[in-house]
Formats: C-alpha cells, structure tokens, sequence
C-alpha cells in the first residue's frame, strides 16, 4: 500500500541458495503491502546468481564481485535502499524464515516511536519454533561477555517490549535517516561483532535500539554454527578484541585485556584448544591486538 512507508528489505546471500530460495518464498506470504526485496550476494561460486535470479526476477539481485562479508554484503543491499528513498531498511539473513505479520509491528513502532533507531524481532529456533533464541541481547564490555536474553525459552512465555544493547543481526529494522548521521555497518570486522558495534552507535547517538517480541521470525543460525570451526574462531578472538579496542572506555579495556590474557592462558594450560584450532586461536588474537585485517 503505498500510503504505508517504504521498506527495503536485504537478504545476505553467500553459497546458500537453498536458505535464501527458502527465505524469499517465505516473503512471499508477508501480509505488509509496500516493501521491496533485495538479494545481496557476496561472489558465490555455487549456483546461486542464476537460481536466485530466475526464482525471484522480480526482485533487486546485486553481486558484489567479492566476499564482503555480513557488513560489506548488506551495506550493497542499504546504499540500494537509500537510493530508492527507503524509509526503512530491514536485515533479514538467509537462514530464516518470517511469520506473515512480522513487518508491521516493527514499521508501527518506529513510526510511533522516533527516538528508536533500531528494533528488532523475537527470534526464535527454526527447528523448533516453540523456543527462543533471543529478545535481543546485553554486553558487559569490562569481559568481552554478551548475553542473548532470554534464549531457551517458551516463545510464549516472553512478550512485550524493552530496550536492549544490540539486537540479533538475523533480523532488524533501521530507521533509513539516521543512516546517513550514525554510518554504515562497520567493515572491519568481515564477521562477528559487526551489528553489535552498529546498535551502540545508534545508542551513543542518542537512540534507542529495541526488542519487540509481537514479531516474530524463525532462525536457523545457532544450529548451524554450534561447532565451531577454525575460521569462526579466528574471527571470534579477533574481532572480540577489536571490538574492545573500538568501543571500550579505558577502565574496560584493561580489565578486558587481563581477563583476556587468564582465559587464554587456562584454556592452553589445560589443553582445551589443541591444533588448528590453537592456532587460529593464537593468530586472532595476535590479529586483534595488532588490529590487522584478516588474511
């Protein structure tokens, strides 16, 4: 309905097509009348270009010519958006799926609510819907320790709204405006740490980021990911660090690096990080003290 504001909405693509076909089918049945979908794809070598395209034309495909990342891929997807007069721009990764009504109670809010800058839906377990993954999440930056709220329990049992400091990169929606004031998903991270760097600048920023759990999408991700393999781990150790470095007061990031330190050097000690993984783990933090780009 045009009377409704524009929303932009950018699924990340990067060799996943069978999630991404999944989640574009599932926006198919999106009950919000004026939204238009963009396809970023981050130089997948598998078939997913010309799957997608002949599944979707309707929809916007961007190839980025090379693997951007999650930051780099979706700001493709944002600048699109913004030249299109965006009023919104949702974030909707690959590997999820949507309920009908998750849009409106989202565009609602921010329309009724302008100091929101960013929100968020419920985020609950593809695999089993009745279970939440997050309502948003807390970060203690004094440990480098963030918390996903609520994660584990009944879908049904957590309702409302409430502030938190960063929402789920899964699914968020950006008011399009304070794009151009607060900046782009930072780049530096290729992967992990990236939205959470982006919700607390909105809030530094004098906005508020929000969980509103009347919305309601469905994520794979925390399945997919429960082993974690050497390039998660080499990203996770450094780009926790450069998060720090980045967003850490003094006083947090001392006490951030000494715990860093004892953490590291219990799990050697004891022998939980063994090979390659040891390694990466080494490298990441070595890349993240250093603030280097990744190899």
């Amino acid at each position: 309905m045009a009377d409704q504001p524009l929303v932009y909405i950018v699924v990340l693509n990067y060799n996943g097509y069978q999630d991404t076909l999944e989640c574009l089918e599932s926006l198919e049945k999106l009950s919000y009348g004026n939204f238009r979908v963009v396809v970023a794809d981050n130089c997948s070598t598998d078939a997913s270009e010309s799957l997608i395209r002949a599944g979707y034309p309707g929809h916007s495909f961007i190839q980025t010519g090379k693997n951007l990342g999650y930051a780099g891929g979706n700001n493709a997807g944002i600048r699109l958006a913004l030249e299109h007069q965006a009023d919104y721009v949702c974030l909707l990764n690959n590997d999820t799926t949507i309920t009908p009504e998750f849009l409106e109670p989202l565009v609602n809010w921010m329309e009724q609510d302008k100091i929101t800058g960013i929100v968020g839906p419920k985020v609950c377990d593809y695999y089993d819907k009745n279970i939440i993954q997050a309502t948003g999440s807390r970060a203690n930056l004094f440990f480098g320790k963030f918390y996903q709220l609520n994660g584990g329990k009944n879908k049904d049992e957590i309702k409302g709204v409430f502030e938190v400091d960063y929402v789920a990169g899964s699914c968020l929606l950006v008011r399009s405006e304070l794009i151009s004031k607060i900046g782009f998903i930072p780049e530096e991270y290729f992967l992990f740490f990236e939205e959470t760097e982006w919700c607390l600048k909105f809030k530094r920023a004098g906005y508020k980021v929000m969980c509103l759990c009347e919305s309601v999408i469905y994520h794979k991700g925390s399945k997919s990911t429960e082993k974690v393999d050497g390039i998660q781990e080499y990203y996770m150790c450094r780009n926790s660090i450069i998060f720090e470095k980045r967003n850490a007061n003094k006083v947090q990031w001392t006490i951030f690096y000494l715990y860093k330190l004892y953490r590291m050097a219990l799990s050697l000690a004891k022998g939980r990080i063994t090979g390659n993984l040891n390694q990466n783990m080494l490298k990441g933090f070595r890349d993240g003290i250093g603030y280097r780009k990744s190899a």
